[in-house]
C-alpha cells in the first residue's frame, strides 16, 4: 500500500501531503462488492472504504476534508442528489464573489444620457448602499455584520411579510427598482437582472439547507484598502431538521472566505459550544501568517472579556492552489458522497 504522506515506502522524499481543502482527481482502479476500492490519485494507488457504488475507470473530482494519522477523508464534489443541486452548481460556478460579482459590472456600466435620470439615481443609490453595509476591518462590529445580513437582500420577502418598507431597505429591493428603470438589453439591465436571479438562487439554496441542517451561505461585502470585494460567510447553527436540538447542546460554526488584497486569501473557521470557542485561520502568505499570529492574543483577550472561553486558536499556512479552489458552497451540504482512504 502506498502512503499518501510519503512514509512507509522506504523513500526519503514523498509526494506532497494531502492537506484539508486540497482538490484531487481520483480514478477508480477496482471497486469491490464489500465496499472497498482501489483508487489512483496522481501516480499513487491507495486502498479505500467507500459509502456509495463506484464504477471501474470512473474519474471523480474530490476535496480532502480531514486528515489524521490513520486515514484521509475525501468528499466527491457533486450536488446531483441534492434537492436544489442545480442551484448549488450555479452558485459554485459563480465563484467566490457569488451573484454579487454582477455589482461590479453594474457599477462600471455607462448609461445613455437620454432618459437615464431615474436609472442613474438608483444606480448611484445602490452603490452608496453597498458601501454602507460593507464590513470594514477594524471599524465594524457584530451589529454591523447583523445589519449587513438583514440588508443583503436574502431576507427581502421576510421583511415584506413583517411589514417592512421592502423597496429601499435591502439590496434586492433596490435592485428590483433599478431593473424597472432600465431596459433589459442594455448592459446595466442585464447585470441587474443577473444579480437579482443570483440572489433568488441563493435564497432557494439557503431555504433548503437551512431547513435540513441549519446552514446558511451569505455574501460578505468587505472594504479593504478602499476596495470593495465580496467574500463568503457560512453559518452552521448545528440543527438537525426544522426544530433542531436544544440551543445549549448545539455546536455553532462559522466560516469565512475573504481576499485580504495585499495579504492574500483568508479562511476562518470558528466553532462555539457551551461558551467555548475554537478557531483556525488559514492563510497563504508568510506576511498574513505573521500578522494574524501577532493579533491572536488581542483576539483571545477580546473574546474572554465577552465571556467566552478560548480553548484553541491557531493560524496555519496552506497552499495557494488549495485556497483558490475552495468555495463554501461545498460546505452547505452534508458529506453524503464521501469516502475514507486508509494510509
Amino acid at each position: 500500500m502506498v502512503s499518501l504522506f510519503g512514509f512507509g515506502s522506504g523513500k526519503t522524499a514523498g509526494p506532497r501531503p494531502l492537506a484539508p481543502g486540497r482538490l484531487v482527481t481520483a480514478r477508480v482502479v477496482q471497486a469491490n462488492p464489500d465496499g472497498t476500492a482501489t483508487l489512483q490519485i496522481g501516480k499513487r494507488e491507495v486502498e479505500a472504504t467507500v459509502n456509495q457504488p463506484m464504477k471501474n475507470g470512473a474519474l471523480m473530482r474530490m476535496r480532502v476534508t480531514d486528515v489524521d494519522t490513520s486515514r484521509i477523508a475525501l468528499r466527491q464534489l457533486t450536488f446531483a442528489n441534492h434537492p436544489v443541486g442545480r442551484y448549488l452548481v450555479a452558485l459554485r460556478n459563480l465563484g467566490r464573489q457569488g451573484p454579487f460579482q454582477h455589482l461590479f459590472t453594474l457599477f462600471g456600466a455607462t448609461l445613455p444620457t437620454k432618459g437615464a435620470t431615474a436609472a442613474t439615481h438608483l444606480k448611484e443609490k445602490l452603490q452608496r448602499f453597498v458601501s454602507q453595509i460593507a464590513v470594514k476591518p477594524g471599524k465594524s462590529g457584530a451589529e454591523d455584520v447583523r445589519r449587513m445580513v438583514r440588508q443583503s437582500g436574502l431576507m427581502h420577502e421576510h421583511n415584506l411579510m413583517q411589514g417592512g418598507q421592502g423597496g429601499d431597505e435591502d439590496l434586492k429591493g433596490l435592485s428590483m427598482k433599478l431593473a424597472q428603470a432600465v431596459k433589459r438589453e442594455e448592459p446595466l439591465g442585464k447585470a441587474v437582472k443577473a444579480l437579482i436571479d443570483g440572489i433568488e438562487k441563493l435564497q432557494v439554496v439557503n431555504r433548503a439547507t437551512g431547513e435540513v441542517s441549519g446552514r446558511f451561505l451569505l455574501p460578505l461585502p468587505i472594504v479593504m484598502d478602499g476596495t470593495l470585494s465580496f467574500g463568503q460567510l457560512l453559518i452552521d447553527r448545528g440543527e438537525e431538521g426544522p426544530s433542531g436540538r436544544d440551543a445549549k447542546e448545539r455546536v455553532t460554526r462559522m466560516s469565512m472566505l475573504l481576499d485580504l488584497t495585499r495579504l492574500g486569501e483568508l479562511r476562518a473557521d470558528i466553532s462555539l459550544f457551551k461558551g467555548a470557542v475554537r478557531g483556525t485561520f488559514s492563510v497563504t502568505t508568510p506576511e498574513a501568517e505573521a500578522l494574524l499570529t501577532h493579533d491572536l492574543e488581542a483576539l483571545t483577550r477580546s473574546l474572554s472579556e465577552k465571556g467566552f472561553s478560548v480553548r484553541k486558536m491557531g493560524v496555519q499556512r496552506v497552499d495557494r492552489a488549495v485556497m483558490a479552489g475552495t468555495s463554501l458552497v461545498d460546505d452547505l451540504v452534508d458529506a453524503v458522497d464521501g469516502l475514507h482512504v486508509s494510509t
